[in-house]
């Protein structure tokens, strides 16, 4: 039985009332989930979570305070104020944020899809995104996050459905290989025309949910990975540092200040290069190319 026309609404059957309360309540859960929709759209990219992922280490671990503290400084001078999350890989690494207990023998796309969940558990599925700075094999293990999500998310249960990954950046990242000798899986997924390179090779510059901006950087000095390997995978962004600098593979995620740096970058996918003497240091070229996609 429904209320007459003009029945004050405190007369309403309780039929009526039960109703008009779900429609409330369904109409408040609706506006909440919007708003957070569009609080999750406005996260500026200085307050989004930044993860650092260290490179190769044959002796099986790394301090990742040590290693990333001039990226955490120069990430802080440029105004992030999101949490600097160091992603270690290794049963030995030391002082990391977050840590997977593995080993030199892990393969890569197994530690991609470790680092797929830990995004997707604590930013993805929450609407928020995150930035991620590799080094060296670190870089090949964020591009195989992305690519394993591409590839499998949403028809794997042991993958993620999707991830936001607003921008990478790869400090001396080896796309196209680099010479390894030792009998180890990950000197193994390394080596130019490994499947693992041939798997990653299949899907470059992919994607996260809203897009991902992609940011490679090498350095003629560099004697590990040479630039044709550091910049080569698909990406708008590409800096490689001139000789004499002494940016080396060992070191190139140290340097953080100076404003005289001499490179050759491209914002166009490889074209329309150009020349400065007037550059950033490579953790704030990293830290500018963090912040360029709003999501």
């Amino acid at each position: 039985m429904t209320a007459a026309p003009g029945t004050p609404a405190h007369a309403q059957t309780a039929p009526a009332q039960a109703a008009s309360a779900k429609a409330a309540l369904a109409k408040a859960v609706s506006a909440k989930a919007a708003s957070a929709k569009a609080a999750s759209a406005k996260v500026s990219p200085i307050n989004r979570p930044v993860y650092l992922i260290h490179g190769v280490q044959w002796d099986g671990g790394t301090d990742c305070e040590a290693s990333w503290q001039n990226a955490k400084a120069a990430l802080r001078r440029e105004g992030f104020r999101g949490p600097l999350i160091t992603w270690g890989y290794y049963r030995g690494d030391r002082r990391c944020a977050v840590t997977y207990q593995g080993d030199v023998d892990t393969g890569i796309v197994e530690l991609g899809r470790r680092l797929a969940w830990e995004v997707y558990h604590r930013h993805s599925r929450h609407g928020r995104p995150v930035g991620l700075l590799g080094h060296s094999m670190g870089g090949l293990i964020a591009a195989a996050a992305l690519v394993g999500v591409h590839k499998n998310g949403g028809r794997s249960r042991a993958w993620p459905p999707y991830l936001r990954v607003a921008d990478v950046v790869t400090l001396s990242t080896p796309f196209q290989g680099v010479a390894c000798a030792a009998e180890l899986l990950q000197c193994h997924d390394m080596r130019g025309g490994s499947p693992f390179m041939r798997w990653l090779a299949s899907c470059q510059n992919a994607q996260g949910r809203g897009g991902t901006d992609w940011t490679l950087v090498g350095a003629y000095d560099d004697k590990h990975v040479v630039p044709r390997s550091a910049l080569g995978s698909k990406a708008r962004h590409k800096i490689v540092y001139l000789r004499g600098q002494r940016v080396t593979h060992p070191n190139v995620h140290y340097f953080a200040k100076g404003a005289r740096w001499k490179f050759r970058y491209s914002h166009h996918w490889g074209k329309q290069v150009r020349q400065t003497a007037k550059g950033a240091a490579p953790l704030r070229v990293a830290a500018l190319a963090l912040r360029s996609k709003a999501q």
